[in-house]
């Protein structure tokens, strides 16, 4: 499952908490502009491909996600390595340590990812 960017937006937010549409309006108003019938028209969608659903409990529905945000991600992932690097985790991490935009702590945090996965692969 792969979400487009607005749906990553509404997703960032609920995946924090649950939210009515207009808490979501008010706060997604303000950071990228859109209206009342933009918001009401992505949650609409986002309920019809399994993605959030509400709850109606007091006067407004209550929109919350059916779906993790680590599920995601790792779909998203896989899809990226598959889409740009074939498959290959090599030349995704080639491409990152090529492009000299990781931290020495995100290098280092990387050895000890690796070196995990080394000692859980023995």
């Amino acid at each position: 499952m792969t979400l487009n960017k607005s749906e990553w937006t509404i997703m960032e937010k609920l995946w924090e908490q649950p939210y009515t549409m207009m808490q979501l309006y008010h706060m997604l108003e303000e950071e990228t502009g859109w209206s009342k019938s933009t918001v009401v028209t992505m949650l609409g969608r986002m309920v019809d491909k399994g993605l959030i659903a509400y709850s109606e409990g007091g006067r407004a529905r209550e929109y919350y996600p059916l779906v993790k945000k680590e599920d995601v991600a790792l779909s998203e992932t896989k899809s990226l390595l598959d889409r740009v690097f074939k498959g290959s985790v090599n030349m995704m991490m080639s491409t990152l340590v090529k492009s000299n935009e990781l931290s020495k702590d995100e290098i280092n945090e990387l050895q000890a990812i690796l070196k995990k996965a080394g000692e859980k692969a023995d």
